[in-house]
């Protein structure tokens, strides 16, 4: 099975409407890079956002990893794109060394990911392994992703529409 990559989105609105604790029960490793958790949980803890110490519980208790990618110059060439923040190059870069999946919602660290030959899915996809799972009903789903819209996260009217279809 190929271990998981999260970069910052999907840990931060997974946590946001408490359904990241779920990924415990995904049989693959899960990691984040120091980079992600720096974003997330040092930078969060400073403007204050109540998910932020669930999220630090879920990685200092190991279920999801920290793990630096050690190719540096593959993250510099993945950082001329101006684009590509550190968080989505190391992102990337450490799904490239460990022959992952990148969990990344950001458009332009998909494309990244896609012209890399990288294998990636986002938020969505998380969602709907734990209704597969059945750790959440698809209701839950539904109003967890609702939840995550009014909260800030973003899609396309297509895409919501799409994501109910496959969960209906």
């Amino acid at each position: 099975m190929k271990p998981l990559i999260f970069d910052a989105t999907p840990i931060i609105y997974l946590g946001k409407i408490d359904f990241l604790e779920k990924i415990k029960h995904f049989p693959e490793y899960k990691y984040t890079t120091e980079s992600v958790y720096n974003e997330v949980v040092v930078e969060g803890k400073k403007s204050g956002r109540p998910e932020v110490f669930h999220i630090e519980n879920i990685i200092e208790s190991g279920i999801i990893k920290l793990k630096i990618p050690f190719n540096e110059q593959y993250k510099f060439h993945l950082l001329e794109n101006p684009r590509i923040h550190k968080g989505d190059a190391d992102v990337l870069a450490l799904a490239t060394e460990l022959d992952g999946i990148a969990l990344l919602d950001d458009e332009e660290a998909r494309g990244m990911a896609e012209v890399e030959g990288i294998e990636h899915h986002g938020t969505v996809y998380l969602l709907l392994r734990m209704v597969r799972m059945e750790l959440i009903t698809t209701d839950e789903a539904i109003e967890g992703l609702n939840e995550m819209i009014h909260l800030g996260w973003r899609c396309s009217t297509e895409l919501y529409a799409e994501i109910l279809k496959v969960l209906k």
